[in-house]
């Protein structure tokens, strides 16, 4: 029987296999929120503000997750992500949206797509840590 782990307990990067977490939110607060949550817990943080940084830095690090707002400038998170699905090489990375207003247009992406959640803001971090390592064991083989 597999024991759960404690999402409480702090391990360290070698622990959590090095797993690459790539943050954006146009909003720098809660991106700096993100990034000293998830580096509590050992991950590798890489972050961007806007859709178009989404996936430059998806494209040339190929995260093992990304947490992104909906609404971004330059190009929003569910074109980022309609992008990133097109192809091979990035069209298999789990997403977490994070917004703080829930559109009819996020219901239709998430119902159509596979790897894909979302979360209300404001966060429950404890709930999105528990949803980040559910991504990670799912979806990921680090």
């Amino acid at each position: 029987m597999a024991v759960q782990p404690d999402m409480n307990t702090k391990l360290t990067a070698s622990e959590k296999g090095l797993y690459q977490i790539l943050v954006a939110d146009d909003d720098p607060a809660m991106v700096r929120l993100l990034q000293e949550n998830l580096a509590e817990f050992g991950y590798t943080v890489r972050t961007a503000y806007d859709g178009q940084a989404v996936i430059r830095s998806a494209l040339q690090y190929r995260p093992d997750l990304i947490i992104m707002d909906v609404n971004m400038p330059m190009t929003s998170g569910l074109k980022a992500l309609e992008y990133l699905r097109a192809r091979p090489d990035t069209s298999r990375i789990p997403v977490i949206f994070i917004t703080g207003e829930l559109s009819k247009d996020i219901y239709p992406v998430i119902a159509a797509t596979s790897r894909v959640a979302h979360m209300k803001k404001p966060l429950d971090l404890e709930n999105l840590n528990s949803l980040i390592h559910l991504f990670l064991e799912r979806y990921t083989t680090a």
